[in-house]
């Protein structure tokens, strides 16, 4: 076999999962009063955690905040992973998601924070597989329209009869520190520092011999981790109104590369060097919050992230493998065709006039997936535009010692429920379509795959139900004064 093109199959399917279940590949989950209210939070968060959400709020603590979050994240995933037009359900997956923040004033105008997030994090698997991919698809006009192909599930007679389980592991995180600076009582600006970060572990079983024209399956493992370069995130909070707040942020983008090794039962003496990068990208979002009386508060909020920036975003993974023992690298690019993701948030908060020390919390999250149905696979985002409800409840108690000091403590509790997904047609299996983003082959033509075939490691577009369960059960304990 020809060692260069097994090495680069490999690395293809090993890394074509490099993002978590649902709608949105970034659940901004910081918060859980932010949670609670529909993810927003840059117009009225002001505690330490505003550090992510917009800086310039930072300003609205008096002398110390101190806020430690922890996310949990579940989720099961449905995908025809026996073929065109079946049903698979994977296993229910966890992603914990803690953060922690801590803020203090060290100027009458200024204060400085930092911080800690996970911003992505995701476990999941699909367990005894039986008949991955029903059988190798290699549509021939000849045969008639290649939606009519019908998969082989019979372990009797199919192409992989001996149950095997696909698991992937994946975070992405940052570290930041910040300041907030209060011009006048009008206008106050914010700007953060964040040093992304990641790590990603994946046991796949997988058509590693697609890039050889056969369809030769076999184990992957790869163990990824790596830090990305700094960048800034820009706040600006606006209050033209003792009961109206407006809020900006702005993210700039941040490549991680990442290094590690990856392992396959093809080549069981030989283990690979891997380098792959991933692109956290350009995100802005903006809202505006209405403190109707002392007791209702009222957020809308739109946000931007531009995962289809030709440069910045998440068209495609480059990836370098390389044989320790020979030097032979091998470079590609793994296509996810992601698209720019947009979510429109609105929340609620109701605090109790008889039972002051407890308030209710909702919301509603509209978004669209970053994904394509074209390129769209196993572990990644479900296209689609997905409807979220949250939901939760905050309790306040005050300082004892110091009646003056109001709400010191805060525990908040928040949940949300969601289902994002939709069934792909036959519209993609069996035709030819270019890598996103690749750069043109040294002959000047355009690197191209043959979706949902045996020309793919991971299949691509394959018709069927694809989608995700997602619940989240968050908690939060913020100390502020």
């Amino acid at each position: 076999m020809n060692l260069r093109l097994i090495v680069g199959c490999l690395l293809v399917g090993a890394l074509m999962t490099p993002a978590f279940a649902s709608a949105n590949p970034e659940p901004t989950a910081y918060d859980t009063r932010s949670i609670s209210m529909g993810l927003t939070g840059t117009s009225y968060m002001e505690r330490a955690s505003a550090l992510t959400f917009n800086p310039a709020n930072l300003e609205g603590i008096d002398k110390l905040g101190f806020t430690l979050n922890f996310s949990g994240i579940f989720t099961k995933q449905i995908a025809p992973v026996q073929g065109p037009g079946t049903r698979g359900e994977s296993g229910t997956g966890f992603g914990p998601i803690p953060s922690g923040f801590l803020a203090g004033r060290i100027a009458p105008r200024v204060v400085f924070a930092a911080g800690l997030v996970i911003e992505t994090g995701y476990g999941s698997s699909f367990d005894d597989v039986v008949c991955l991919d029903g059988a190798a698809v290699s549509p021939d006009p000849s045969l008639g329209p290649a939606a009519e192909f019908t998969p082989d599930t019979d372990p009797s007679t199919c192409l992989n009869p001996t149950p095997e389980d696909l698991n992937v592991t994946f975070f992405v995180g940052e570290a930041s520190v910040g300041t907030s600076y209060r011009i006048n009582d009008m206008f106050w600006i914010g700007v953060a520092l964040r040093l992304p970060f990641s790590k990603q572990v994946a046991d796949l079983y997988q058509n590693v011999g697609a890039a050889l024209g056969t369809a030769s399956y076999g184990r992957v493992k790869n163990d990824l981790s790596g830090v990305g370069f700094p960048s800034p995130r820009i706040g600006l909070t606006i209050k033209p109104h003792r009961k109206v707040s407006i809020g900006i942020m702005y993210r700039m983008w941040s490549r991680i590369k990442l290094v590690g090794t990856t392992d396959t039962t093809l080549l069981p003496n030989l283990q690979l060097d891997s380098v792959a990068d991933w692109n956290v990208p350009h995100a802005i979002q903006a809202g505006v919050s209405y403190q109707a009386n002392p007791y209702l508060l009222l957020a809308w909020e739109l946000r931007l992230q531009f995962h289809g920036a030709e440069k910045q975003g998440n068209l495609n993974q480059n990836v370098v493998a390389s044989d320790p023992n020979s030097g032979l690298t091998f470079p590609t690019t793994v296509g996810f065709g992601w698209e720019t993701v947009w979510s429109a948030k609105f929340g609620v908060e109701y605090r109790f006039r008889k039972a002051d020390v407890m308030s209710f919390r909702g919301g509603l999250n509209v978004a669209k997936s970053a994904a394509t149905e074209a390129w769209a696979q196993y572990f990644t985002p479900p296209p689609g535009i997905s409807v979220t409800g949250m939901a939760g409840f905050g309790f306040y108690w005050d300082d004892r010692n110091n009646p003056n000091i109001k709400d010191k403590y805060q525990l908040d509790i928040g949940t949300l429920f969601a289902y994002s997904g939709t069934t792909i047609g036959n519209d993609y299996i069996g035709t030819e379509q270019p890598v996103p983003g690749a750069p043109p082959l040294a002959d000047g033509s355009v690197d191209t795959e043959i979706l949902c075939s045996s020309d793919q490691v991971v299949r691509t577009g394959c018709p069927g139900k694809i989608g995700v369960f997602t619940y989240w059960a968050s908690l939060s304990f913020t100390l502020q004064y």
